[in-house]
């Protein structure tokens, strides 16, 4: 994402969308009431000549909606706001932004800091590569995406491979499996401009598969880091992310550090240094003793939520805000969706 202009005194910030992770950014930006400006497409009816009939045809036009709905959808890449026309021959009538990457807009609105802080952040992870584990064992190979948002899984790889006894079946087999699947992960790191891939899986299929990638497509070695977890296929994606394993090959990177600071409130809550809930927060801030505040971002629009960060940001808190797309997420959003590790043990909370 990036700031092409800023006014923040009369509340207008206009951004560019650079990526689909800016898209999930701006689905927990974008909120009712917003006024959204920019390029978008109406239908109108055009007249044919005395042979065609007339027919609707998609026009560009510039306008201002009053935002009502937001729909991100991650199967399409695309960010759907709709509103009520504010100007000109259509004010009154309803328009729906289909928001995409290179899109351009305007938002206008009263500014969060949360909000700010979100843009500041989708800034930042705009330069951060994405991750792209494979989890491979026999016959198998499971492909997922490490975007901010969650994990995306865009294909997998499938091929019956002959038994041990079978050795010259087996070994075409298997060099056929190796050669789709790295094929996949070249075509997956051009698409998404990828520099590190993990391959992961139980036992050594993987080292097989390293060794015919040393053999056979060399120029890809240098990107990939193997790695050993307990099963395969997306279970095994999901181990790479809750051991750290992102971290070692890409610190930044959203999914990873926000799963970290998930396990570390639930390790906090088991010693009694960690509570979860809106009373029990309410309580932990009134005697200041919130040290990192944990909260899912579809709650953020909630207006008690919303006053929580606030008071802990002003008690210097450190805020992770979860993404609900992600395990992680999802556990927070078992326990209320809100979470603080504490600076010191309260009694009776």
């Amino acid at each position: 994402m990036k700031i092409i202009h800023r006014e923040l005194d009369k509340g207008i910030l206009k951004l560019r969308v650079d990526n689909a992770d800016d898209l999930w950014h701006l689905s927990h930006i974008i909120e009712s009431g917003d006024l959204l400006f920019g390029k978008t497409y109406r239908k109108e009816m055009k007249k044919g000549d005395k042979i065609r009939s007339e027919k609707l045809e998609r026009i560009p036009v510039k306008l201002e909606i009053k935002v009502e709905k937001i729909e991100f959808s991650k199967d399409v890449m695309r960010l759907r706001v709709t509103g009520v026309i504010t100007q000109g021959e259509e004010a009154g009538s309803y328009h729906t932004f289909n928001i995409e990457e290179d899109s351009t807009i305007t938002i206008t609105k009263k500014w969060k800091n949360y909000q700010l802080e979100r843009i500041e952040r989708a800034i930042k992870d705009t330069l951060t590569p994405k991750i792209l584990i494979v989890c491979i064992e026999e016959g198998d190979a499971d492909f997922g995406i490490i975007a901010q948002y969650g994990v995306d899984f865009p294909v997998s790889v499938s091929k019956s491979i002959a038994g041990k006894h079978e050795t010259s079946s087996r070994d075409k087999d298997k060099r056929e499996f190796f050669a789709e699947t790295s094929s996949k992960i070249l075509e997956m790191m051009q698409k998404y401009n990828l520099k590190t891939v993990i391959i992961a899986g139980p036992g050594f299929y993987k080292d097989e598969f390293i060794n015919f990638v040393k053999e056979f497509k060399s120029e890809m070695l240098n990107n990939l880091i193997p790695e050993n977890v307990s099963t395969g296929g997306r279970a095994g994606i999901y181990e790479c992310i809750k051991r750290g394993i992102l971290e070692k090959a890409q610190k930044d990177l959203r999914v990873s550090l926000e799963t970290n600071a998930v396990e570390r409130l639930f390790e906090a809550i088991i010693k009694n240094e960690g509570v979860y809930g809106l009373n029990a927060i309410d309580k932990a801030l009134e005697y200041g003793a919130i040290n990192e505040l944990l909260i899912v971002d579809q709650f953020l629009r909630k207006t008690e939520f919303e006053e929580i960060t606030e008071k802990s940001r002003e008690q210097r808190a450190t805020i992770h805000v979860i993404s609900s797309e992600h395990d992680a997420g999802k556990k927070l959003e078992g326990i209320g969706g809100i979470g603080a590790i504490l600076r010191f043990r309260i009694d009776g909370i």
